[in-house]
């Protein structure tokens, strides 16, 4: 088992991998192959597999498995692959971490559990008992803004004390809560889910952040984190910039959609988002054209 935690494992700008799908929106495998060539050849630390943006409450556990596999399989080391196990059951969680773990994933992300009410006793047993049955890094998941759930800073303190719990990925936007978190913990890496504030975190002390708009233009992100690093403050500043207004345009339109609409502006057709959610209409789309055409990313 994981018995020392690994501090600066992980670092940098992860993006929180769509998932390709087909016109009857089964798995387009060929795909995501292709996909995760995009990404790491636009240099990216590395990726976090399903996630929110890879619409991983819309895939059953053998969908969520094959990506998985073939991710870990195609990706070979070149990069580290966060693997989404985010169920809202431990059973279910613990499972697919197996699973995760046996591929040769480098961590898993576990999500706060969603719908029912998550006491701080159950959240804590939660994550304790993934921890005992995998040794791989384990990464909170916070968004309670779709959970339901939201993270104290007493309850973040005592799962920061399980062995192998080793990151929180924080996407609440409370700003004051992950600067808070990152001068009281010492033993935990800390990546902000927001794209708009990804130099925010990094000036807090955080390790990186969690991305969306990273999708579809990787290079530019990364770069947010590859300026800030070298002290190139006001390069990083005016790379976030142009983040902001891309991350603000990406949400002119249906929930979660905005990433692969504009991928395909970029002429990389990756499918549509899965039936509830819905695709850019084409006014959206044309506005969206005109925002990054705006900002020289067409």
């Amino acid at each position: 088992m994981y018995m020392q935690k690994m501090i600066n494992q992980f670092e940098g700008i992860y993006p929180a991998a769509i998932t390709p799908f087909e016109e009857d929106e089964t798995l387009d495998e060929l795909k995501l192959i292709d996909f995760l060539d995009f990404l790491i050849d636009g240099n990216v630390h590395g990726i976090y597999l399903l996630g929110t943006n890879g619409e991983a409450p819309l895939l059953d556990m053998e969908e969520k498995k094959r990506v998985i596999e073939l991710a870990v399989e195609h990706v070979d080391g070149r990069v580290p692959i966060i693997a989404g196990t985010m169920c809202n059951s431990t059973k279910k969680t613990i499972a697919l971490s197996r699973w995760a773990e046996e591929k040769g994933a480098d961590g898993v992300h576990a999500i706060i559990p969603y719908y029912f009410p998550s006491p701080r006793k159950s959240l804590v047993k939660h994550f304790k008992d993934i921890a005992k049955e995998i040794s791989l890094p384990i990464f909170i998941y916070s968004i309670p803004q779709r959970t339901g759930n939201d993270l104290d800073m007493v309850t973040l303190k005592e799962l920061s004390k399980i062995d192998n719990v080793a990151a929180l990925k924080d996407s609440s936007g409370y700003l004051a809560f992950f600067y808070s978190a990152v001068e009281e913990i010492n033993d935990l890496q800390f990546f902000g889910g927001n794209d708009s504030l990804i130099y925010s975190y990094l000036t807090m002390g955080g390790s990186g952040a969690v991305t969306a708009a990273g999708n579809a233009f990787p290079e530019l992100v990364s770069s947010i984190y590859d300026h800030f690093v070298k002290g190139e403050f006001q390069k990083a500043k005016e790379a976030q910039d142009k983040v902001l207004r891309i991350s603000n345009a990406m949400k002119k339109g249906p929930y979660l959609s905005g990433v692969k609409a504009a991928l395909k502006l970029k002429g990389l057709d990756f499918g549509e988002v899965r039936k509830p959610l819905e695709p850019f209409s084409k006014e959206e789309t044309t506005l969206l054209k005109k925002e990054l055409n705006d900002l020289g990313l067409l």
